[in-house]
């Protein structure tokens, strides 16, 4: 198949929107939903289910996708995902909702898929530039689904949210039928493990099911620490397992590159530091004037704030896709850490305006963009076109896992100093609370640029071959 270079991105892109709107539009409706279903942790099950098969099968899919073929691959998720939304859509019944969740979390595996498929299908002077525009789609699909799916629930039955969904999916998925051009995958030399290649979804899984219950049980409850535990039990064994296999599903040598390693521990700073970027600054546009941190806005304004960040983050991706092909890793991942850092820094003086509040965030947003697109450019620099996919999945699981703890974190320090609501008796963040967090924000996204700074220099050739890669290790061991 012949098709330009801008169909290719055009189609992946859509379907990148298409994904995080899965995410983003039930953050929308979830006051609606807890009406609907009864209570909050009820209704935050569609959002954690939804995250959990998420980050389980970005590594699976990604290497699956390696093997089999990327388009392939990608085609049936985006398949999978939009029977889950019909589903989703169909019924009342939450245990059905929640299975429709389950399936559409798959969705989120198209990332990884979509940019093995640049590696493989878009010429390599192009690529950066290309990887760039493609992070960008993750901001455009969380606004597009904050909004449209704030316009959905306020105007219409929740059960649209699925159906624009559906659509959304299903129109991604013809664009990439007819636009993206499909090769086959790399079929492994070995007779593959599956017992290796799937042990990390429950490992992974019961990992972050472990994380995400500690905000409702606490983090003393033996629930909590015994799913943490028993998910990194499977973890170690699948890691053990991997490690002595000759031609392993999913090779953890691939760590063994310093820049493969330094872009996960980047990857760390980032998802618990500044990606925290919406928590942190819709509870300050929502919070009471009389706290003195705080606009008072409603949710609907809150979320309409950060539509200017995401649109001017829109030419980020492209800018740190240039500042790679041109200045190399390390430079671009150096400028989106000071630009973030000094955003939060500035953020620190707690804004008093709209305006201020919009400018800021588009600082943080812009430099965070900017190192989105610079870690997936690193991770394709450095692996072999074979393991793409499994190597993006991997900075994805790594991104979810440190997501979730950051948000935790964040929980904690903001509850760190408070004052009592003299009217319902509640606990609200004091300038005190939001300083802290915004300055562990800072500190923690600075620790990132330490890490920076032993990235190589110069961009290497593409190696295309698992020899290269190891022979790349070994000279820089």
């Amino acid at each position: 198949m012949k098709t330009s270079h801008w169909a290719i991105i055009s189609a992946l892109f859509l379907a990148e929107i298409a994904a995080t709107f899965e995410s983003a539009m039930l953050y929308a409706a979830l006051p609606t939903l807890i009406r609907e279903f009864g209570d909050p942790i009820t209704a935050g099950w569609l959002v954690t289910m939804h995250m959990l098969i998420g980050a389980a099968a970005g590594v699976l899919v990604g290497r699956m996708g390696d093997i089999y073929g990327r388009k392939r691959m990608t085609l049936w998720m985006l398949v999978i995902a939009t029977i889950g939304s019909i589903i989703s859509a169909a019924t009342n019944n939450f245990g059905v909702v929640l299975a429709g969740r389950a399936l559409q979390g798959l969705s989120v595996a198209v990332i990884p898929l979509s940019i093995g498929i640049i590696r493989e299908a878009i010429a390599k002077d192009r690529i950066p530039v290309s990887v760039g525009l493609m992070t960008t789609g993750s901001g455009v699909g969380v606004a597009f689904g904050l909004v449209l799916g704030g316009l959905i629930v306020d105007n219409l039955n929740w059960h649209w949210l699925f159906v624009v969904s559906a659509i959304l999916l299903g129109l991604s998925w013809l664009a990439i039928k007819l636009w993206v051009p499909g090769k086959p995958g790399i079929a492994p030399k070995e007779p593959i493990d599956w017992v290796e290649g799937a042990l990390p979804a429950p490992g992974i899984m019961a990992m972050l099911y472990g994380v995400s219950q500690s905000k409702a049980l606490g983090w003393g409850d033996p629930w909590v620490w015994g799913t943490i535990v028993l998910g990194a039990l499977i973890m170690a064994y699948w890691a053990r397992r991997s490690l002595r296999a000759k031609e392993p599903f999913v090779d953890l040598r691939l760590l063994a590159s310093r820049n493969v390693a330094l872009a996960n521990l980047l990857t760390v700073c980032l998802g618990a530091g500044t990606m925290q970027v919406v928590l942190v600054f819709s509870t300050y546009t929502q919070s009471p004037t009389w706290t003195m941190a705080g606009l008072g806005l409603g949710a609907t304004v809150a979320g309409l704030a950060k539509l200017p960040s995401n649109i001017l983050s829109f030419f980020a991706g492209p800018l740190s896709g240039w500042l790679t092909k041109t200045f190399g890793d390390r430079s671009t991942v150096v400028a989106g850490i000071l630009l973030a850092v000094v955003g939060w820094i500035i953020g620190t003086t707690l804004p008093s305006t709209l305006v201020a509040v919009i400018v800021i965030l588009s600082v943080i947003s812009f430099g965070t963009t900017i190192l989105n697109a610079a870690i997936y450019n690193v991770i394709v620099g450095t692996v072999p076109e074979a393991r793409t996919g499994e190597a993006i999945g991997t900075i994805a699981v790594t991104r979810g896992m440190a997501s979730a703890i950051g948000a935790q974190v964040i929980a904690v320090l903001l509850a760190t100093a408070t004052l009592t609501d003299p009217v319902s008796g509640a606990q609200l963040p004091s300038p005190q609370g939001f300083r802290l967090t915004m300055g562990w924000i800072a500190g923690l996204t600075a620790i990132g640029g330490v890490f920076a700074l032993f990235l190589s220099v110069h961009r290497k050739a593409m190696p295309d071959t698992e020899a290269a890669l190891r022979e790349q290790t070994a000279s820089e061991a």
